[in-house]
């Protein structure tokens, strides 16, 4: 894990914002919708308390690794314990700092920060701001780790850094241990960000490392998520501007699985599946102009859909949209889009997003 790019600017688009806007006036009426549509089934709502456990060991033992590493070498002990964390191949992606990375970049940018870029003995806290971290377990073998950070690091240029970023952190667990094979930066949204610029770096050349269980493509279900989103793509484009109850909102709706494990980060706030469920049908259904999806799509390859086990997959793209809203006109919306989600009762459900600008 890594915080390379904690120092960004914050751009955030008006369809990120936008569903942040209301959150705070809509608490009971969000309540009452979740109460409402929230989706139960043991699959989704089992919690996996050992599996909890091991999950926030793996975390520990990482920021072990980021603290004792830390200015001690790019190719230190340390660095390579906590590259050993991560199961590198084809399906990992990074979106940090409004960029994404591959495998390769993934290890270098951490190896620099940490083991280069920051003072010895440089990390001063590494930590969760207090009730943000939760650990979402499916299947007792992916775990969905979310969190708010709370670090405070000394780097060699910039001097103390304090970082408040919204971090999501995918693992699997192969051949006993639990690896990285997703990560998603954002900062935390505040009224005004300072804005820092990031050292340039070139990327070595893509490594693989890895087991079947975390290689085996899966086709059969990717194929089923590929369909799951595109039907997603579908109720937002036909209920465009037609209500926040309509047909087209509630379709929509019922493609996720609501419940205490569900979290959304987006324009650098916290939703739960309240707060979900209301900024969708507010923005779609009601802020956008009749039939105002003029586009629904990903950045070409940018489209990647990870599973694992069979039963649950991380989908990651770059957004293509184009909406035109009542009030703002044609809008443009280039994201960073992490939707993981989970198989239960034959259907593939979203339990998890995570929404960030572009660079």
């Amino acid at each position: 894990m890594k915080t390379k790019h904690v120092l960004t600017v914050m751009i955030t688009s008006l369809f990120l914002l936008y569903g942040c806007s209301n959150s705070v006036g809509t608490i009971e009426e969000s309540a009452l919708i979740a109460k409402r549509s929230t989706s139960s089934s043991s699959v989704i709502d089992q919690t996996y308390p050992k599996a909890q456990a091991e999950v926030i060991e793996t975390f520990q033992a990482i920021g072990a690794s980021i603290t004792n590493g830390a200015g001690k070498g790019y190719y230190g002990i340390f660095m390579d314990q906590l590259i050993s964390f991560h199961a590198y191949g084809p399906k990992f992606t990074e979106f940090n700092g409004g960029e994404s990375f591959d495998s390769a970049g993934n290890e270098h940018n951490e190896r620099q920060l940490f083991g280069e870029d920051i003072e010895e003995n440089g990390v001063l806290k590494f930590a969760a701001l207090p009730g943000t971290l939760k650990v979402a377990v499916y299947h007792g073998n992916v775990a969905n780790l979310t969190f708010t950070s709370d670090f405070i690091l000394m780097h060699k240029t910039y001097g103390e850094i304090t970082v408040n970023n919204l971090i999501t952190l995918l693992f699997v667990k192969t051949k006993g241990k639990w690896k990285l094979v997703h990560e998603h930066h954002s900062p935390v949204y505040v009224e005004e960000s300072a804005v820092a610029s990031k050292a340039s770096f070139s990327k070595p050349k893509p490594i693989s490392r890895g087991s079947s269980v975390i290689n085996q493509p899966y086709q059969h279900q990717q194929q089923e998520v590929l369909e799951t989103f595109q039907a997603i793509g579908a109720s937002i484009t036909n209920g465009a501007g037609k209500g926040y109850n309509s047909e087209y909102m509630d379709q929509l709706i019922s493609f996720h699985a609501y419940g205490p494990k569900f979290t959304e980060f987006n324009g650098g706030k916290v939703f739960d599946s309240a707060g979900n469920e209301h900024n969708e049908r507010q923005l779609f259904g009601e802020d956008l102009e009749e039939d105002g999806v003029i586009k629904f799509g990903a950045v070409p390859e940018t489209l990647k859909i990870a599973v694992y086990f069979g039963n649950v997959a991380n989908l990651t793209f770059t957004s293509d949209f184009i909406l035109m809203h009542k009030t703002y006109g044609e809008i443009t919306v280039n994201n960073l889009i992490t939707l993981l989600f989970v198989k239960t009762k034959g259907k593939w459900k979203l339990v998890h997003e995570h929404h960030s600008p572009v660079k």
